[in-house]
């Protein structure tokens, strides 16, 4: 079994002599908040989805408009998009 060590401030030191006066053992206290938090962080880590799960579902529920006008840019264009900066750019340091 392993012993852990933890420095409480004052007003934590005082709640934890009252919860031991009523007769509440502060271990299962903190057995019982390291099993709660661990619960909470190991379902956060699970309800996590790929990036590109949640940009499809954006896409599903934001389509874009059918025959956009024309010169709008696709932001999805990789390709197109780092052409159009690298432009700007030579166009900037010119």
């Amino acid at each position: 079994m392993k012993l852990l060590n933890v420095r409480l401030g004052p007003d934590d030191a005082r709640m934890a002599a009252r919860l031991r006066e009523a007769g509440i053992p502060i271990s299962r206290v903190v057995r019982a908040a390291i099993r709660a938090a661990h619960e909470r962080h190991a379902t956060a880590r699970v309800s996590r989805r790929p990036a590109s799960e949640i940009m499809a579902d954006i896409y599903r529920e934001y389509p874009d408009p059918p025959n956009p006008p024309r010169g709008e840019r696709d932001p999805r264009d990789r390709a197109r998009v780092r052409r159009l900066i690298r432009r700007r750019l030579r166009h900037r340091s010119s």
